[in-house]
């Protein structure tokens, strides 16, 4: 019964995608599901990103698995495809040219879910639903960052929603620069812009006073945190709640 009212959910959204107050956002990364039959078609497969190309044109990079992308592709497991922006249904929908067949692609009203219809053959057909990121929780710190050069994000950090333009970092610091740098706090709390850069998940920022670039990952599992100044003093989260 939840996977049924599950789908009518979603094919409604589809369906009304002309109705929606907000303009279609095509762009941003995708999970692809399995429906695409991989013994028939070379498929989209596990994550799609869509990116504007230029103002005409998006451009699709995704994964791709199958029996026929051996010879389609001369055995490539990636692809990267230009597609005309989407006019029809007011832009949600587009019907196209696609890896050799001809292919209908449909935006919900939500912008959430992509259902990809292959007109020629149908088993090659699959649905796609947009990652979002989450840097909201708290994340275990590694012990990668090097504490006898560097004022270091120690054992755990949390995350959360200061406003809705700023995250705020909450965290223990060690390391033999923190006395100076930090008065001989053990903690800090630094807010940061929300991220906006790779659809969201990564921001480059100053943070403690040097350059670094935090980059969460798509299952929002992980954070990488990269001096970009002194790369010895970068580290890593994982996601604890």
């Amino acid at each position: 019964m939840n996977i049924i009212t599950i789908f009518l959910t979603i094919s409604a959204a589809l369906l009304t995608g002309t109705l929606s107050a907000d303009a279609p956002n095509w762009l941003g990364i995708y999970n692809v599901d399995d429906s695409c039959n991989q013994a028939e078609c070379c498929c989209l497969s596990e994550q799609t990103t869509i990116s504007k190309a230029e103002n005409s044109q998006l451009l699709v990079t995704a994964n791709v698995a199958g029996v026929p992308c051996q010879q389609q592709l001369n055995g490539s497991t990636t692809i990267s495809v230009l597609l005309p922006i989407p006019q029809d249904k007011s832009g949600f929908q587009i019907t196209t040219d696609f890896l050799g067949t001809y292919n209908r692609f449909t935006l919900s009203a939500d912008s959430q879910y992509i259902a990809h219809v292959n007109l020629q053959s149908p088993r090659c057909s699959a649905m796609a639903r947009r990652v979002v990121s989450n840097w909201l929780g708290t994340f275990n710190v590694d012990d990668s960052c090097n504490q006898v050069e560097c004022c270091c994000l120690s054992e755990q950090a949390t995350i959360s929603k200061l406003s809705d333009t700023q995250l705020l970092v909450t965290a223990r610091v060690a390391g033999e620069p923190c006395k100076a740098q930090l008065n001989g706090s053990t903690t800090i709390e630094v807010p940061i812009p929300i991220p906006q850069d790779k659809n969201g998940f990564q921001i480059t920022t100053n943070f403690l006073g040097t350059n670094n670039r935090f980059t969460l990952t798509y299952d929002n599992q992980y954070v990488a945190n990269v001096n970009l100044q002194y790369p010895r003093c970068s580290g890593m989260g994982r996601r604890s709640s």
